[in-house]
């Protein structure tokens, strides 16, 4: 489901280990916001792109079982087919990271789900994972959509290849002399981190 493929890094004393505990304890510590989302509060959803935080500042729901951090939005009335790409992007250092995997669902009016986006179908970009979710006319009568957090239980190893550079002196000149190292990453499901949210209007 995942590739990574990292040049350079900047040191980093976060790990992703860490960082999947204590979103856990604050999943933990949550309360369960409401019975049923219908009753949650949805936000207007932005247009152009934004930044969303999903921590233990969002409300937290249980989806049949699996507790998470969610956002909830409302759609704009349909009027042409338009477009939601959502990117999500690791935290940690080069060997353990932590990444937040959304899972999406869509619904109607009366909060009955219309459609539902697992994280095993996401797209890999380098680093990142993203979903593309396009509103098309059969999709008219969708009202909202939740953003919200995978199972918790999930890790993965992927490769990785860092570039090198060691600068080496000769007499007054210095030449850099370039590497490379390979090695292994750990990438954990996080219940929070942050996501690129854009929508793109006609």
């Amino acid at each position: 489901m995942f590739g990574l493929s990292i040049t350079l890094i900047s040191g980093c004393a976060t790990t992703g280990a860490n960082l999947v505990s204590i979103g856990k304890q604050d999943l933990e510590a949550a309360p369960i916001c409401c019975k049923t989302l219908a009753t949650a509060n949805a936000a207007k959803l932005p247009i152009g792109m934004t930044t969303v935080t999903i921590d233990k500042s969002a409300h937290a729901f249980d989806f049949g079982g699996n507790k998470a951090f969610f956002k909830l939005y409302e759609l704009p009335p349909f009027t042409k087919t338009y477009s939601m790409v959502i990117t999500s992007t690791p935290n940690g250092n080069l060997v353990d990271l932590a990444l937040f995997l959304p899972k999406v669902t869509l619904y109607d009016e009366q909060f009955k789900p219309t459609r539902h986006f697992d994280e095993k179908t996401l797209r890999n970009r380098g680093n990142s994972v993203e979903r593309t979710v396009f509103i098309n006319p059969q999709n008219a009568t969708e009202k909202y959509v939740d953003i919200y957090g995978s199972d918790l239980s999930s890790s993965i190893e992927r490769a990785y290849s860092m570039v090198t550079v060691t600068p080496v002196f000769s007499g007054p000149y210095m030449v850099n002399v370039y590497g490379g190292q390979d090695g292994k990453s750990t990438i954990r499901s996080a219940p929070s981190g942050s996501f690129n949210l854009e929508v793109s209007l006609p």
